[in-house]
C-alpha cells in the first residue's frame, strides 16, 4: 500500500497576521530606541543645569550648531552668535552644546586671560586625541600633551627666535621676488586673490619648512602644493571631520590625513634628513630639525652645519615629519586667509594703501635692501596687519579642555576635570564691549589710545602661544611690501567695496566663500607742484618778463 503525501498549506490569515505581529514588533523597537535616545539626549541637554550653569537653548538632537551641519552659518560664526548672545544675556560663561557634547563658552576677557595664562596649568591641553600610530602626523605641538608638549616646545622654541627668523629671511626673500615678478606678470588683469595668496605661502613653507623648492606660484600644480592642498580641501567633510577631533576625539578616532599625504611627507622628510646628515647645509626649519635629532642645541648665531650625526637620535623621522607637517598646516591656511583678507580691507580703503606706500618708501629709501630690521620699521604696516587679524583671526575658537577641578573665579562654579571649553575670538575681538565700532577695519586702534582692555588673541596667549608669531607676522609683511612696493591694486567687483565680505560656511577656519578678484597696475607716481611751488614760479615768470 502506496503512503500518500499530503501538502499542507498554511492559511493566508495565519501568514498576514504574523507579518503584523513582527511589523509591530519592528516598530515597537524602532520606537523604544527612539525614545532611550530622546532620554538621552535630554539628560545630556541638562548637564550644565545639573550644576549650576546657566546654558542657552539647544535642540534636539544637534545641539547649538543645527545651522552648522546644515551649512547655513560656519562653526566660528555660530559660537560667535552664541557668544554675543551669552553677553546679552549677561553672562561670563555659559554652556552650550556641540551635537551631543557639553562645552563651557567663556565671554569675559579677564576669565580669558586667566585660562590662558595665570590659571594655565588648569587648561593646559587643547583636547584633540592623539594616535601617533594611527595618524603619525597628529604627534606635533599644537596636539600634544603633557610633559611632551612641555619638552617639544622647549626644544623648538629657540627654532623662532628674532635672530633665527633674521637668518631665515634671505630664504623666504626669494620667493617674496618671486611673487614681485608674478605681480608684475599679471598686472592689468584681474587675479584671483586668496589662490595666488596660498600659492605663495606654499612656496614659503616649502622652502623653509621642507627644503624644497615649490615654485607653486609659476606652476601651481606643483606635486607638493597639490598633496598640500589636499590636507586644506575645502569642504564640510573635512570641516566636520576637524571639528568632531575635538569634540568627540576618543570616541570616533578620526584619521584626518590621507594616508597617501602622510607618506609623501615621512618619505620628503626622509629624504631631507638623508641629505643634511650627509653633509648638505641649508638655512630652513629642516635644518634646525636634523640638528635638534642629531642632539645638536640650537643657540642664535650658532653653526648651520652638522658638525656631528649622533647614533643617539632625539627625534624620529615621524616626530620630524609632524613637526614639520604642523608648520605646513599652522601656516598654509592662516597666512594666506590674512593676506586676503588684509588686501580685500586696504583695497576699499585708498588712503590706507597711500600711507603704507608712503613708509614701505620712506623705510626703503636711499635704496636700502629689504631686509628683516626694514620690517621691524613699518609700524602701519604691522598696524593694518593686527587689524585684519582682530576682525578675522586665524583661529577662530580656541579649544582648551580642563585637566582638574577649578572654581571660576568670583562664583561657586567648579569646572570638572575633562571639560572642554572654548572661547569664541570671532566673538571677543568683534564685542562692542570692548572695540567701538567693532566690524570698522581702523588701523588706528594700535597706535598710540590702544588700550590693554582690548582682547588680541590670534596667536593665543600664555605658554600655548604660538611659537611661529614673528615669522607668520613677517612673512605677511614681506607678502604686502612686494606687491604695494611698487604697485597698486584694486578690486574688480565694486558691489565689494561695501558691506562685509561674505565668509565660507562649510570651514572652520575664516575664508571668502568667494575669491576676492583684485587688479594690480603699476603704480604712476605724478609730482604736482604744491600752492607755493605754483606761487613761486608765476613770481619768477614775471620778474624775467619785467
Amino acid at each position: 500500500m502506496k503512503g500518500t503525501i499530503r501538502t499542507i498549506r498554511p492559511n493566508t490569515n495565519t501568514i498576514q497576521s504574523i507579518v503584523i505581529v513582527q511589523t509591530i514588533s519592528m516598530l515597537f523597537a524602532i520606537l523604544l530606541v527612539a525614545f532611550f535616545i530622546y532620554l538621552f539626549q535630554k539628560w545630556t541637554y541638562t548637564h550644565w543645569k545639573r550644576r549650576g550653569i546657566p546654558q542657552l537653548c539647544p535642540r534636539f538632537p544637534l545641539g547649538e550648531v543645527a545651522d552648522t551641519i546644515r551649512q547655513r552659518t560656519s562653526y566660528s560664526n555660530r559660537v560667535a552668535e552664541l557668544h554675543h548672545q551669552a553677553v546679552r544675556d549677561g553672562h561670563r560663561f555659559v554652556g552650550i552644546y556641540t551635537l551631543c557634547q557639553p562645552v563651557l563658552l567663556v565671554t569675559d576677557v579677564n576669565l580669558v586671560r586667566r585660562i590662558l595664562t595665570v590659571d594655565f596649568e588648569y587648561f593646559a591641553d587643547r583636547g584633540a586625541h592623539i594616535n601617533e600610530t594611527r595618524n603619525p602626523l597628529s604627534g606635533h605641538l599644537i596636539y600634544l600633551t603633557g610633559d611632551k608638549w612641555r619638552q617639544m616646545r622647549q626644544k623648538l622654541s629657540p627654532a623662532f627666535s628674532t635672530a633665527k627668523l633674521n637668518e631665515l629671511f634671505p630664504t623666504m626673500m626669494t620667493c617674496g621676488r618671486t611673487l614681485t615678478a608674478v605681480i608684475d606678470k599679471i598686472r592689468g588683469r584681474s587675479v584671483p586673490l586668496h589662490d595666488l595668496m596660498a600659492r605663495f605661502t606654499v612656496d614659503v613653507l616649502a622652502s623653509i619648512g621642507f627644503g624644497v623648492e615649490c615654485n607653486s606660484m609659476w606652476n601651481p600644480d606643483e606635486p607638493f602644493r597639490q598633496m598640500g592642498a589636499r590636507s586644506f580641501l575645502k569642504s564640510w567633510k573635512t570641516s566636520l571631520r576637524m571639528l568632531l577631533a575635538f569634540v568627540a576625539p576618543r570616541f570616533l578616532q578620526l584619521k584626518l590625513i590621507d594616508g597617501d599625504v602622510e607618506e609623501y611627507m615621512r618619505c620628503l622628510v626622509r629624504d631631507a634628513i638623508a641629505r643634511r646628515e650627509a653633509g648638505e647645509v641649508r638655512r630652513d626649519f629642516m635644518q634646525m630639525l636634523v640638528q635638534l635629532r642629531n642632539q645638536v642645541q640650537l643657540e642664535d648665531g650658532g653653526s648651520w652645519e652638522m658638525s656631528n650625526v649622533d647614533q643617539n637620535k632625539a627625534f624620529t623621522v615621524e616626530e620630524m615629519a609632524a613637526q614639520s607637517f604642523v608648520f605646513l598646516n599652522g601656516g598654509y591656511d592662516t597666512i594666506s586667509s590674512t593676506l586676503t583678507f588684509c588686501m580685500f580691507e586696504l583695497c576699499r580703503n585708498e588712503s590706507l594703501l597711500r600711507r603704507i606706500h608712503e613708509e614701505i618708501v620712506g623705510v626703503l629709501a636711499d635704496d636700502r635692501a629689504l631686509c628683516y630690521e626694514a620690517l621691524e620699521e613699518m609700524t602701519f604696516l604691522e598696524s593694518c596687519i593686527d587689524e585684519t587679524l582682530r576682525k578675522y583671526p586665524i583661529s577662530p575658537v580656541l579649544f582648551r579642555v580642563c585637566t582638574k577641578a577649578y572654581q571660576i573665579p568670583d562664583s561657586d562654579v567648579v569646572v570638572e576635570k575633562g571639560t572642554l571649553v572654548q572661547i569664541s575670538l570671532v566673538g571677543l575681538q568683534r564685542d562692542p564691549r570692548y572695540y567701538e565700532d567693532p566690524l570698522k577695519f581702523d588701523p588706528e586702534r594700535y597706535g598710540e589710545r590702544r588700550a590693554e582692555t582690548m582682547p588680541h588673541f590670534s596667536f593665543g596667549d600664555g605658554p600655548r602661544v604660538c611659537p611661529g608669531q614673528q615669522m607668520s607676522k613677517a612673512m605677511i609683511k614681506m607678502a604686502l611690501v612686494q606687491m604695494l612696493a611698487d604697485h597698486d591694486c584694486r578690486l574688480e567687483a565694486p558691489a565689494t567695496m561695501i558691506g562685509e565680505l561674505e565668509l565660507d560656511p562649510s570651514l572652520l577656519t575664516l575664508q571668502p566663500k568667494k575669491d576676492v578678484l583684485v587688479v594690480p597696475f603699476r603704480r604712476v607716481v605724478i609730482n604736482i607742484p604744491v600752492l607755493e611751488d605754483i606761487i613761486e614760479q608765476q613770481q619768477n615768470q614775471q620778474n624775467q618778463n619785467n
